[in-house]
């Protein structure tokens, strides 16, 4: 309050002061609003991919298998002077006494828990974004990045539990889209009510490709 009092009080000059002051604002604003870009192609990627997800698995417990999810969460990542990035954050599954865990055709899943951050490679250009989102939709039924940073830890799911392997992914490249119909990926996800089903892959340098059939969780995960 004591501030505020000084300034009705505060003498002509003052007042002077703080007339110009507020007249330099009115006047930078516009210059400001105006030099605010569209969002480009990566920004408008991850606005239409970000969510929690899940994708389902199956694992072997005392002798039988009980179905489960993996979490996976997508969201934006934002480094000054950089375009905005996807980040694919894999979520500890914690098997605990699982000997295994498969997917719906029988192939081996590990536990797998770390970020990765994938980003639309080329130059991107604001004023065509929009019109290359919805043409890359429609052609290609799939975005494709190039996985600028990060490690992911790669855990055999088994009894007893042992130590996780730890991939670098930086350099590889990963490809998110709509499950489509008639796909192993839409059949393992036909048991989930859900607004999004996705299919990820990520591919690492000369290392293990990953494929994740996901769906988005309705009540947005804890």
């Amino acid at each position: 309050m004591m501030r505020v009092l000084n300034l009705i009080f505060a003498p002509a000059r003052s007042l002077g002061f703080l007339s110009r002051f507020c007249g330099l604002i009115a006047v930078c604003l516009p210059f400001t609003a105006a030099a605010q870009t569209p969002p480009d192609l990566n920004a408008l990627v991850v606005n239409w991919a970000m969510g929690h997800y899940a994708s389902p698995i199956l694992c072997e417990i005392e002798g039988r298998l009980v179905r489960g999810v993996r979490r996976v969460l997508l969201k934006p990542r934002q480094t000054f002077g950089r375009p905005v990035n996807l980040e694919v954050h894999f979520i500890d599954i914690q098997p605990d006494e699982a000997t295994r865990c498969v997917n719906s055709t029988g192939q081996d899943q590990p536990n797998i828990f770390g970020k990765v951050w994938l980003q639309i490679p080329g130059i991107p250009h604001p004023e065509t974004a929009k019109r290359d989102f919805k043409r890359r939709l429609k052609r290609d039924k799939s975005f494709d990045f190039e996985i600028v940073e990060g490690h992911l830890k790669l855990q055999t799911v088994a009894v007893p539990i042992p130590a996780p392997h730890v991939e670098d992914f930086r350099g590889g490249q990963a490809t998110l889209g709509p499950a489509m119909p008639a796909t192993d990926a839409a059949r393992e996800l036909a048991p989930f009510k859900s607004q999004r089903k996705m299919l990820l892959t990520l591919k690492s340098t000369g290392g293990p490709t990953l494929q994740l059939p996901l769906f988005l969780r309705e009540d947005g995960g804890p």
